[in-house]
């Protein structure tokens, strides 16, 4: 699939240039007003701290990258470690509610600055990604199956549900999870024993977030989705990957708010039926009757492919089903969709979005810390990972508004260079290119592709590296490459 892939380096340019964070994204953070979003928790002091002061002084060390201990030996982190630990393992923070506001904010800010285009479809993105951990005595961890790398290690799941306006992925709710109950979580007795623990009263927010570790993933991403509508955050469709799509998330999403949105996805061809014409019938009986039929099977020269367009019933609902054959490869794969209007193609327009957000992961893995806090409590484990997004998020709105429109002082050195293409894109259009033609020689599976791509890290510096040399070569010789 041609993703758009347009943001493949979001942060690393901004926050190399560490010259710039005091002028430009600190600046941009106050647009946030910190202190009315905190304003609630303005009686929490700890030491005599007020929880701004606390606040502030960790999102700039997340700017430089480094942990609270290095801050504190650079001088950047000017408070002792209770002081901070405190705060971030206290109960009473709600954090899940810091950080939709600070998505509120940010929606509201990029409108305020006529940033917002009209023809654009908001989608919320839902995903999980990998937070492992080196120790077993971490509150709530478990034995989690890791699907990049095929292997099961100890650590947490992080559900994560953004809000895209047509430019930027702002994070929204996440939780933490974790897996293998029915075995104990891959834990012995000696281990559970271990783990941390200590006595909290009933009130805070901690019992309702611990809860949410055994909870099982779709029923928490159906209560984001509603927490962020009550707060007037809405989008039209919801974009997910094979692991969320069922019948459960598709009947709660489209009862939300009377049908406000629709689901857009990949589906398992498994063995799961589709009504069609009255039958039931799996999803290799459907293309084995269509694919011979020249008058069913259609041609995409934009993506390469061939596709096979089917309205069918999934467990009660109308379905549109995009059976997909890309040129040369051996498997198909399902595009599955709960708004029977829309064509093919910008179906996977509109999918092909979701990738955002594993560019997101993989920023906020390599540039902000997220999942390398070694505080052993859980509330401290949710607050380090909403610290990660409300960070994520002030920069993307300096990035939105500063960073592409300075001369040079971020992406280029040159006044010409600027005003041809960012880094960023020339990446993007020349991985798009080979992509591509890695289809049209082998069959290839691009979602694989694309998802190991995008959560790589010292891989992609130095897949970056050649494939910059490579777009320099070819804008030498006239020879560009233009893929929308």
């Amino acid at each position: 699939m041609g993703a758009k892939l347009s943001i493949l380096d979001e942060l690393g340019n901004i926050l190399t240039k560490k010259e710039k964070l005091d002028e430009g994204v600190l600046g941009f953070s106050k647009q946030f007003n910190i202190e009315r979003l905190l304003k609630s928790y303005s009686g929490i002091k700890k030491k005599g701290v007020s929880l701004m002061k606390i606040f502030v002084a960790l999102i700039l060390s997340r700017f430089g990258g480094l942990s609270i201990y290095a801050a504190q030996k650079t001088g950047n982190l000017q408070m002792d470690d209770n002081t901070i630990y405190d705060l971030m393992n206290n109960p009473s923070v709600d954090w899940k509610s810091i950080l939709l506001s600070f998505a509120k904010q940010f929606l509201k800010c990029v409108s305020s600055k006529g940033e917002t285009e009209e023809t654009a479809v908001r989608c919320f993105v839902v995903d999980d990604t990998d937070i492992e951990k080196r120790g077993k005595t971490f509150e709530g961890v478990s034995k989690i199956w890791s699907h990049k790398d095929h292997r099961l290690l100890f650590g947490f799941k992080l559900l994560l549900l953004c809000i895209w306006d047509g430019k930027s992925l702002i994070p929204c709710c996440l939780s933490l999870h974790r897996e293998n109950k029915k075995n104990e979580y891959g834990l012995n007795k000696k281990e559970q024993k271990r783990q941390f623990t200590k006595q909290r009263s009933d009130e805070g927010y901690y019992r309702e977030r611990y809860d949410e570790l055994d909870r099982e993933k779709p029923c928490v991403v159906i209560d984001m989705l509603k927490r962020c509508v009550k707060r007037s955050i809405t989008g039209s469709y919801v974009l997910m990957d094979s692991w969320f799509v069922n019948d459960y998330m598709l009947k709660e999403i489209r009862k939300i708010r009377n049908g406000l949105m629709h689901v857009v996805g990949m589906c398992k061809m498994d063995k799961r039926k589709f009504d069609v014409n009255g039958k039931e019938r799996a999803s290799q009986t459907i293309i084995a009757m269509s694919e011979h039929d020249s008058s069913k099977v259609h041609s995409s020269s934009k993506y390469k492919s061939r596709y096979i367009t089917i309205v069918a019933g999934y467990k009660g609902m109308p379905v549109k089903l995009f059976y997909i054959k890309y040129k040369n490869a051996t498997k198909w794969t399902l595009l599955l969709t709960t708004n029977l209007s829309l064509s093919f193609v910008r179906a996977m327009e509109l999918y092909q979005i979701r990738w955002s957000i594993e560019v997101l992961y993989r920023e906020c893995k390599q540039h902000l810390r997220l999942g390398k806090a070694q505080n052993t409590d859980f509330c401290g484990q949710i607050a380090d990972a909403t610290l990660t997004m409300i960070t994520y998020t002030i920069l993307s709105l300096y990035k939105r508004f500063e960073a592409y429109e300075s001369l040079g002082a971020l992406f280029r050195d040159t006044q010409k260079e600027m005003s041809e293409r960012t880094l960023c894109e020339r990446i993007a259009t020349v991985v798009l290119k080979i992509i591509w033609e890695l289809l049209e020689i082998v069959s290839v599976d691009v979602e694989q592709t694309l998802y190991l791509l995008t959560s790589s890290g010292k891989d992609f510096t130095e897949i970056k590296t050649v494939l910059n040399a490579v777009y320099q070569i070819n804008s030498t010789s006239g020879n560009f490459i233009n893929i929308t």
